[in-house]
């Protein structure tokens, strides 16, 4: 079979798409550096009665907490997610909506919403953010991640697309506009892909490069080369960083 031109496209609903993410979590520390911090801010919190999950996807990690709330409220649109989801939390409250459609019932104590904004237009982030900040608690905090617009993989989509996500100044355009009701925080979280060998690595940048839309993806032979030159350990095999932000926002006491 002869190899493919260009870089693969891949439709989030097929098993091609899921078997290059679980190559993504089976070479990264992005998870477990994902579940530490969670952990440290769900103990924190006065009172843990709702967590919602907005864009739960297959539920891993809404699974994280179940335990640790009184109820808990998955949103996933999609609707293969949502069978993956129900099958790992059948105790949980699905709801089968779009952000800006979801009735939420009561307040929740953390809401976290996942790298869910690469797929969402820049241009309809604050009016995402705005209704997630709604549904919390007087005492609860929002969660939004997005990698780091500094990391490995956004100067990768940066060179190939001339784009890259950053949360800051969504986060600083909250803050202008609502600073008077809520605070606002960005912390950094470091998380690294690892690989010994280089098709796991090209896997992985390849699904990288899909968090943005490719009506014309590059050259397979270009993303190739740009892996095998800044990717590369001198010690062996391959190394690139995918840190992460984790926005924070609260009620103001």
């Amino acid at each position: 079979m002869s190899r493919p031109r260009w870089v693969h496209v891949y439709n989030s609903q097929t098993s091609e798409y899921h078997q290059a993410f679980q190559v993504f979590l089976d070479h990264t520390d992005e998870k477990v550096q994902t579940q530490q911090w969670l952990n440290r801010l769900v103990s924190r919190l006065p009172s843990r009665r709702l967590f919602i999950d907005v864009g739960a996807g297959n539920g891993k990690v809404t699974s994280w907490f179940i335990d640790a709330f009184d109820q808990t409220i998955a949103i996933e649109p999609h609707e293969s997610l949502r069978a993956e989801l129900q099958k790992n939390c059948p105790q949980i409250a699905v709801l089968p909506a779009r952000i800006l459609d979801a009735q939420i019932p009561a307040s929740g104590d953390l809401v976290l919403c996942a790298h869910v904004l690469y797929h969402i237009d820049e241009a309809d982030w604050m009016v995402h953010l705005e209704r997630l900040a709604s549904w919390l608690s007087l005492e609860g905090v929002l969660v939004v991640v997005l990698q780091h617009r500094e990391s490995d993989c956004m100067q990768m989509l940066q060179h190939f697309f001339g784009r890259r996500f950053d949360l800051t100044p969504l986060a600083r355009a909250f803050q202008g506009e609502k600073g008077e009701r809520y605070e606002v925080a960005i912390e950094t979280v470091p998380a690294h892909v690892t690989t010994l060998d280089f098709d796991s690595a090209y896997t992985v940048a390849e699904l990288m490069l899909n968090a943005l839309p490719m009506s014309n993806p590059p050259a397979r032979s270009d993303l190739e080369e740009y892996v095998r030159r800044h990717f590369t350990c001198r010690e062996g095999g391959f190394r690139f960083s995918c840190n992460q932000d984790f926005l924070q926002i609260r009620p103001q006491k």
